[in-house]
């Protein structure tokens, strides 16, 4: 197993991932992104602790593994906060394309810490990764004294994409000691630990779930919403924020797939290949925003969600 293994592995994950945070965007919207996070994470859980009994593995036994494998869980748990609260606010369409730049922070950390070479290629692929991030997520008003976020979502999305990059390396490292499974059964407990804790301050501190309404028109919009939408997109739409919780139930199972293909391409592939990979799901989500959420993006949106998926494809191809 090697290169061409990793990079279909992070492929499936992407497509699962992808899929998922359209859920997640519905149930968000309803439940809160905090407790979107819990069920989604919670349910993966306890599908990859239930695998861990089947088949007899047990957590590392080394105290560096295993607080490797702990760290990677308490970073990568306030990334499904910020991300999912990133989803809640909108619009996903931007946000969605903003935390995919993971993977390319992912390679530089590979290089960095993991000693996996990173070619001028992959290292141009990152600059325009990081060029499209500046064209989606951050614009300037006419008249404004500085720049404006495209939406309330993105500075969320900003914190998930360098947690997500950082638990990436770190849960890398401990998974070439321990295996995919081993290093699972310390990380997803730590991921529901930290996210139950916040969910505790979240509601000590008069955070309620409610409904979010779509996103109104900005002066000068960046990012412009449909008023309605209508037709097969509607329903489906409508049905899925009927029953937020079941909506979770299912992303939780998406998301145990996702991270069972992410996880054990680390272990068989290098990592800078895995997370660059595993970073095209926002292709999926774009398309949901536009035709379940009937966001519009303008041009320069555009310009920089295609310098996003050019700069994650350059960097894998280079």
């Amino acid at each position: 197993m090697g290169d061409a293994t990793g990079l279909v592995l992070g492929l499936i994950s992407a497509a699962v991932w992808g899929s998922q945070d359209v859920l997640v965007a519905f149930a968000g919207r309803k439940v809160g992104g905090v407790i979107a996070a819990l069920g989604i994470v919670g349910t993966s859980c306890a599908v990859l602790l239930t695998i861990g009994l089947v088949r007899g593995v047990t957590p590392p036994a080394d105290p560096r593994t295993f607080g490797l494998a702990a760290a990677a869980g308490v970073i990568s748990a306030f990334g499904f906060s910020c991300f999912y609260t990133a989803l809640r606010l909108g619009p996903i369409s931007v946000v969605s394309p903003t935390v995919a730049v993971y993977g390319g922070l992912g390679a530089l950390g590979a290089v960095l810490f993991l000693g996996e070479t990173l070619g001028p290629a992959q290292a141009a692929g990152t600059v325009a990764a990081t060029v499209g991030i500046a064209l989606v997520g951050v614009t300037v008003t006419a008249g404004a004294s500085r720049p404006s976020f495209t939406g309330p979502g993105v500075p969320f999305a900003l914190a998930a994409l360098v947690a997500w990059s950082s638990s990436t390396v770190i849960m890398a490292a401990a998974i070439r000691d321990a295996g995919w499974l081993s290093t699972a059964e310390v990380a997803r407990p730590a991921n529901v630990l930290v996210l139950v804790v916040l969910v505790l301050i979240v509601r000590s501190r008069g955070g309620r779930s409610e409904e979010m309404p779509p996103l109104p028109p900005e002066p000068e919009p960046v990012v412009e919403i449909a008023p309605a939408v209508g037709g097969l997109a509607g329903r489906i739409a409508a049905r899925l924020s009927r029953h937020p919780y079941r909506t979770l139930l299912v992303g939780g199972a998406l998301e145990s797939t996702g991270f069972i293909a992410f996880a054990y391409g680390l272990q068989v592939a290098p990592a800078w290949l895995v997370a660059l990979a595993s970073s095209l799901g926002p292709m999926v989500t774009v398309a949901a925003g536009v035709v379940l959420f009937g966001e519009r993006p303008r041009s320069v949106q555009w310009a920089g969600v295609v310098l996003v998926f050019c700069g994650i494809a350059l960097v894998a191809i280079g």
